[in-house]
């Protein structure tokens, strides 16, 4: 199954689980862990997952990150089950959902979905929308449900509206009272701001985060903006041509990111080569820490614009000189030519600093700033 029938039909039958009553009244969410193990999935021979393994923690928002075409979607598709992989298990609370053993249907996996383009009926009212999640329940309990999902965004006085009634931000809280209603243990939410302008974008992004934490279900949310998955994922998982390049908190991938694709993935970066000597790495920048490589080691040095300092001239450092100036509200971007460095070096400093085009400078660096690769030539 992979079309949009299929994957709202998933969502209509999302209440197939222990959470609902005999008389269909609803419990409290319970969060479901979800598990990827050894995930390979390719379309038409064209892999667009490889042998990925990722853990979800019950009640953990996390976050797949990449490029276009990298196969996060793919990956939510085959938690979903309206994709399935070539190899490999996907487990929600240790039971096998996917996987040589077994299928459990869409339907069947207490899993919520909430689509890129919102996916809502245009025939249908608001609260007839969020009643299509909630099909099961006998319909005085599932009209209950529908209300109280949808004054759980802010719009139950809207529930006879039709969506197209609706302005973008508020379309995008109906798919998400739609998806929550059901109570699954699992959401997942493709992209599901991507159509947002960036005004509102912020404000919806934080009235979902209140709701989720309010739901405590389990949560993945795709997306393609880092700062946006800073933002909300508890853990982030960044994913480069269906591998995943690296798992773990906001803070983790900043500090400590893997290789060179997940630094730039979170910041601008002046990039360089360096080989390490005894006292350190030797880059056209100067000397920054070795941090335990060999003596002859080739390097990739990246540091982050608000890591190159400019100082007045003279002082000890490597000399450059400023050839454009920005003003860009927070900071003046600053690009330096230096010699030995084929490219201009980009600099972030505070304004009124009294840097000005033309002036020479000395460079120093910021250590916290400063991230160090093993060559890869």
């Amino acid at each position: 199954m992979t079309d949009k029938t299929s994957e709202r039909g998933a969502l209509a039958h999302g209440s197939h689980d222990p959470r609902w009553g005999a008389r269909g009244t609803a419990r409290a969410t319970i969060a479901a862990g979800l598990v990827f193990e050894n995930i390979s999935h390719a379309y038409d021979g064209n892999a667009s997952v490889i042998d990925l393994s990722l853990e979800v923690a019950p009640g953990e928002v996390m976050c797949l990150l990449g490029h276009s075409g990298c196969g996060k979607t793919t990956l939510m598709r085959i938690a979903a089950g309206v994709e399935q992989q070539a190899a490999g298990r996907v487990l929600i609370n240790g039971r096998e959902v996917s996987g040589p053993k077994s299928f459990v249907p869409p339907e069947k996996r207490g899993v919520g979905l909430m689509f890129q383009d919102y996916a809502l009926f245009p025939h249908m009212t608001i609260v007839e929308n969020v009643l299509f999640g909630l099909s099961d329940l006998p319909r005085e309990a599932a009209n209950r449900e529908a209300l109280a999902s949808l004054e759980r965004v802010g719009l139950k006085g809207y529930a006879d509206d039709y969506p197209h009634a609706l302005s973008g931000g508020e379309q995008q809280r109906v798919a998400l009272a739609r998806a929550i209603a059901p109570r699954p243990g699992v959401l997942l939410m493709d992209e599901p701001f991507s159509g947002l302008d960036r005004r509102l974008r912020d404000n919806v992004r934080e009235e979902t985060m209140t709701i989720l934490r309010e739901t405590r279900a389990t949560c993945i949310i795709v997306t393609h903006d880092p700062e946006e998955a800073m933002r909300m994922g508890d853990k982030i998982a960044l994913m480069r041509q269906g591998r995943l390049v690296q798992h773990g908190s906001s803070a983790e991938l900043y500090s400590t990111p893997a290789d060179v694709f997940a630094a730039k993935f979170f910041s601008e970066l002046n990039e360089m080569a360096g080989i390490v000597t005894e006292r350190g790495i030797e880059t056209p920048v100067g000397l920054v820490a070795a941090r335990g490589a060999a003596v002859g080691t080739q390097m990739d040095v990246c540091i982050r614009p608000h890591g190159i300092l400019p100082k007045a001239a003279g002082s000890t450092g490597v000399t450059g000189r400023i050839a454009t100036k920005r003003f860009v509200g927070e900071v003046d971007l600053l690009t330096i030519i230096i010699e030995g460095h084929d490219r201009p070096l980009h600099s972030r400093v505070r304004p009124g600093s009294g840097f000005e085009v033309g002036m020479d400078v000395d460079l120093a660096t910021d250590p916290q700033d400063v991230l160090v690769f093993e060559a890869k030539r």
